[in-house]
């Protein structure tokens, strides 16, 4: 962790809890910024994924936690024991060592402090080493918060923002969704802020285009699988209810979806639908089908408007969650893609919204009746690079050779 490059060095956290979305994101600037040159540290707190791409950046994986349930309440860790102080004190003693060793120019942090409070017993003394190393802090946060419920939890994200966070990357479109849509208190940071754009995987932009005329067949995906059941049961038998009952169907499950729970939807699934789990190569799967279903979690809904693949989304929306039902219901507005609810989603509800959708997709063009800005990863790296490059000039600046 000690080998420097010119463009310098970034130390990125991220803890996924129940899904991989936030994951997913951070291991595409981990690529990204790799490829620019900067010497990167990807610190991963939660269950290994075995698909995971960071490019040449070193993957530091901590001793691996997951929420119990998607109240995100109760940690436990990869046996499914609950954490306790002891568990909790030694993983973040290997955290700040691996920080310390790594000397990094930057330190990015995937969401907190508008999220994973939970993780504060290792966050609040990272922060507090960074701030002693001189080293900038900058958070990482999606397009849309969840709405916080919770008598004085805003106010406590602005002063935690306002005390150690240097600048606040959302990666997101404020002509699409401002921050403020879903956390009305960014109008207090808004000297933090950085809008990026939404990050994507950047080799997908045009190829809806070169696979058009071989487009076939459903591909269904769940995310990082948790809370998949509800979404594959309704698949199961919907496919012979549907228009498209004919033509292939592909269901992905995540890893975080137990085996138990995974071969018994093997087991039900019908004739012509395949079930895996999740596949590194899901964009171009993604491009040559006819019909997307999935949740409406940030980077699968923006890959599929990358790929222009009509789709079909159910929004996760237990315990209060609201993020993916106020994106859908944004894009479903503009009419890019078709919105059933959790509380609606049964079998014969998803066959009627899939054969909607395949008649709404034959009557026009698929190009995207929205335009945002899906730069996100390559303004995120530019970000950082020139970031590094004042700190480095600062220092030369107090310290001459």
């Amino acid at each position: 962790m000690s080998i420097h490059k010119n463009t310098g060095n970034v130390f990125i956290y991220v803890q996924h809890l129940l899904g991989i979305g936030h994951l997913r994101r951070a291991s595409l600037l981990a690529k990204a910024m790799d490829n620019a040159g900067m010497s990167v540290v990807f610190a991963s707190g939660g269950r290994p994924v075995s698909y995971l791409d960071i490019g040449n950046a070193q993957l530091f994986q901590l001793p691996a936690l997951h929420a119990a349930d998607n109240s995100f309440k109760v940690l436990k860790d990869i046996e499914g024991s609950i954490v306790d102080d002891e568990w909790k004190e030694q993983r973040k003693e290997l955290l700040l060592s691996a920080f310390r060793k790594s000397q990094p120019d930057v330190l990015l942090i995937e969401m907190f402090p508008f999220g994973r409070r939970q993780m504060r017993f290792e966050l609040d003394p990272l922060i507090t080493l960074a701030k002693l190393m001189n080293i900038p802090v900058v958070s990482s946060i999606r397009d849309i918060l969840t709405t916080h419920k919770t008598p004085g939890k805003s106010e406590w994200i602005i002063d935690r923002v306002e005390k150690d966070i240097d600048h606040v990357l959302v990666h997101g479109d404020p002509d699409f969704i401002p921050l403020e849509d879903s956390f009305p208190l960014a109008t207090k940071i808004k000297d933090k802020i950085v809008y990026t754009g939404y990050v994507v995987e950047n080799n997908t932009e045009h190829r809806s285009r070169n696979l058009e005329k071989e487009r076939r067949g459903v591909l269904v995906s769940a995310g990082g699988g948790a809370v998949a059941l509800p979404l594959a049961e309704a698949v199961i038998k919907a496919k012979s209810l549907s228009i498209l009952n004919d033509v292939p169907w592909r269901l992905l499950l995540g890893n975080n979806l137990p085996d138990e729970e995974f071969n018994k939807v093997l087991k039900s699934a019908p004739d012509g639908l395949i079930v895996e789990r999740n596949r590194p190569d899901f964009c171009t799967l993604l491009a040559a089908s006819q019909l997307s279903i999935s949740q409406a979690g940030y980077n699968t809904v923006m890959e599929t408007l990358m790929t222009e693949t009509p789709a079909i989304v159910v929004p996760f929306s237990a315990d209060g969650q609201s993020e993916q039902t106020d994106r859908a219901q944004k894009l479903a507005q503009a009419g890019v893609l078709s919105l059933l609810s959790e509380a609606d989603l049964t079998p014969e509800n998803l066959a009627k919204t899939i054969d909607h959708a395949v008649e709404k997709a034959s009557l026009k063009n698929l190009e995207s009746e929205i335009t945002v800005d899906v730069h996100g990863t390559d303004k995120t790296t530019l970000f950082i690079k020139n970031l590094i490059e004042k700190r480095h000039k600062k220092r030369d600046t107090q310290c001459p050779r």
